[in-house]
């Protein structure tokens, strides 16, 4: 394997895994709706910006259209949820509840798009992750913490939703090239993120100048903005290019793994024994989905 193949991989691996501990730590003080709003409006801009100085963009109206639908549905929803929730729960269990999202890719393909086969292993990748979910969310994180609880099932509803956003994508005419289309996707999903923020009053509760700008504020941010949405997503479009879907789809069981180190490592998280299981439900679900993916062919299609 080559050495930018190599470099691709660790990005989507180590970055993406570590961005749940980012948001962890900016979400201990900032409201979690208006630190998501600012992550991806930022990043969205900077990427169509981006996507401007390398030319080639092309913004059909029904195209920006299509693509501030996605940004709703997939980054708005989504990072709503997983900030919010990552103020109740550590950051490895949201990393594995966001791990599921090719289990419900795969769900769709199967009983939605008719695109994929049923086979023993893939049906049971599908029953080990939603089991993997139910022990996570069968107790609290901490005795008397509810929170936790609506926490995981309003995580797994946002994966559910991106997972949906991912297989409407494929039928929609959207803005070219892939940064600008993903840089719009963010900015509009970032603003509509700034509004919900709003409306919900957290800007009232905005932390102090010097927080905002403390130097653990501003590496948090700027890990989620540059290495996060933008080095990585980079990194993930050229893989998807140049190598087969299923070898980079190994990011979803690898994320969780790097993100439970991360924050046992780096913020002391500590996991129960039932949420170990759980966990190891998860993953186990995860791996076998992807890898027991079988595409229906046209011959396939005919015969059925």
């Amino acid at each position: 394997m080559s050495l930018r193949k190599l470099l691709a991989y660790a990005a989507i691996y180590v970055l993406w895994g570590g961005s749940f501990l980012a948001i962890r730590v900016i979400v201990a003080d900032v409201p979690p709706f208006f630190a998501a709003g600012f992550r991806f409006t930022l990043a969205g801009l900077l990427l169509v910006f981006y996507s401007h100085l390398r030319g080639g963009v092309v913004y059909p109206r029904r195209a920006l259209l299509n693509a501030s639908l996605l940004g709703f549905i997939m980054f708005t929803t989504m990072y709503a949820a997983l900030f919010w929730g990552e103020i109740r729960v550590t950051s490895g269990i949201a990393a594995v509840i966001s791990a599921m999202i090719p289990v419900w890719i795969f769900a769709g393909e199967l009983a939605v798009l008719r695109t994929q086969k049923a086979t023993v292993i893939s049906v049971a990748g599908i029953l080990l992750g939603l089991a993997g979910v139910v022990v996570l969310a069968s107790g609290p994180a901490k005795p008397g913490d509810h929170g936790s609880t609506l926490a995981i099932a309003a995580m797994v509803i946002a994966t559910v939703c991106w997972a949906f956003g991912t297989l409407l994508s494929r039928k929609l005419a959207l803005p070219k090239p892939q940064t600008a289309n993903a840089g719009w996707q963010m900015a509009t999903g970032g603003v509509l993120l700034l509004v919900w923020s709003a409306l919900a009053g957290e800007m009232h509760h905005l932390p102090p100048t010097t927080v905002l700008v403390s130097t653990r504020m501003l590496v948090s941010m700027g890990y989620l903005v540059i290495a996060a949405s933008i080095v990585a997503f980079t990194a993930y479009v050229w893989l998807i290019a140049h190598e087969p879907a299923t070898r980079v789809a190994s990011y979803a069981y690898v994320n969780p793994v790097i993100a439970l180190v991360a924050g046992a490592a780096l913020a002391g998280e500590r996991l129960s024994g039932l949420q170990i299981a759980g966990v190891v439900l998860v993953l186990a679900g995860v791996v076998a989905t992807l890898r027991a993916k079988h595409p229906v062919t046209e011959t396939s299609k005919v015969a059925a």
